[in-house]
């Protein structure tokens, strides 16, 4: 579809919207099903490019078609259980996941199905702060519009926790407390506990067990070989986050008052941010400018009215790598 000029519709809502200024339009307004509706033909090609992933049974998260053979590009962390994927013409494929980008938090799917459509990607490298956006959905209107509110820019990764005070003698790494309600006292660590090993990794004493945990995210999950009086154990613990734990609730709660934030939602090499309001659940589909091209994969919900999306370009470049990783794998079992 050529969507030069776009409907006129549209174009004088999108003239409109602008002269407003996106800071008087208020996130309600967005939502209103005739703005939504006044982007239909905007995101009407990616729409049909876009898929609904299911795990288990359960919406969780969007995908985009990156290649007419079957391949699809989604957000990794949310894929748990069996994966599905449903289409712009309601028929539903069960999914194999392919390939992930921890990096990235990007993961690759394979559908058995051939001329797929493949998402109307831009060749922009970057958007003007204040451009209006769309997410499309697998029905006719987008589930949300909103502008770019900062450029791309790096998120850098927040530090894991297991929310333990450790003795103050360097060797070994012995747990003095365990804190209330943090990851270490729901994965059963105890006062006098020995951390001998971090997934694998053996622990010469405290500032080395500091700096490992550290080095991963709130969400991951570690193993630990601990040992207790006599016995050695192995513990599995989802770690917390740092910063909350020294910064406490507060700006947590004022963050998610506009509804749950996605699990992971930093460690990436570049984000475009926007102001649309998603659910975690509504991310790892495509998002398109006012030409229907899609200008990256949205991959969080960051906070109150801030959504991430990683770039075209660098999801392509990793899409790419992922694809033909697995085709290699695939042709080198035939051999």
């Amino acid at each position: 579809m050529n969507l030069r000029p776009i409907c006129r519709r549209t174009l004088a809502l999108a003239v409109g919207l602008l002269l407003v200024g996106p800071g008087l339009l208020h996130a309600t307004d967005r939502l209103h099903p005739k703005v939504l509706a006044a982007f239909r033909e905007v995101v009407a090609p990616a729409s049909k490019s876009t898929t609904q992933i299911y795990c288990d049974g359960y919406r969780a998260a969007l995908g985009a078609v990156v290649d007419a053979k079957g391949y699809i590009v989604t957000k990794s962390s949310e894929l748990k259980g069996k994966v599905e994927c449903q289409f712009y013409d309601g028929q539903r494929r069960e999914a194999a996941i392919v390939g992930r980008d921890q990096g990235l938090d990007l993961a690759v799917l394979k559908v058995d199905a051939q001329d797929l459509a493949v998402v109307p990607w831009t060749d922009t490298e970057s958007l003007p702060v204040g451009s209006w956006l769309a997410t499309p959905t697998i029905s006719r209107d987008p589930i949300a519009i909103g502008v770019v509110s900062v450029g791309p820019r790096k998120i850098p990764a927040p530090s894991g926790a297991l929310g333990i005070q450790l003795d103050s003698v360097d060797q070994p790494a012995r747990i003095q407390e365990v804190m209330d309600d943090s990851a270490a006292e729901k994965a059963g660590l105890q006062a006098g506990d020995v951390i001998l090993k971090v997934n694998g990794k053996t622990i010469e004493g405290r500032q080395q067990l500091v700096e490992t945990i550290r080095g991963y995210m709130p969400g991951q999950k570690v193993e630990l070989l601990v040992k207790r009086d006599a016995d050695e154990l192995t513990i599995h613990a989802t770690l917390g986050s740092f910063s909350q734990l020294v910064h406490g609730d507060r700006e947590q709660f004022q963050n998610t008052l506009g509804g749950a934030l996605s699990e992971r939602r930093a460690g990436f090499a570049s984000v475009l941010q926007h102001d649309s309001v998603l659910k975690p659940s509504e991310c790892g589909g495509p998002i398109v400018d006012l030409e229907g091209k899609v200008v990256g994969i949205n991959i969080a919900r960051a906070g109150r009215v801030e959504t991430f999306a990683l770039p075209a370009s660098l999801v392509r470049e990793a899409v790419k790598k992922l694809v033909e990783t697995h085709l290699t794998s695939a042709s080198a079992e035939k051999q």
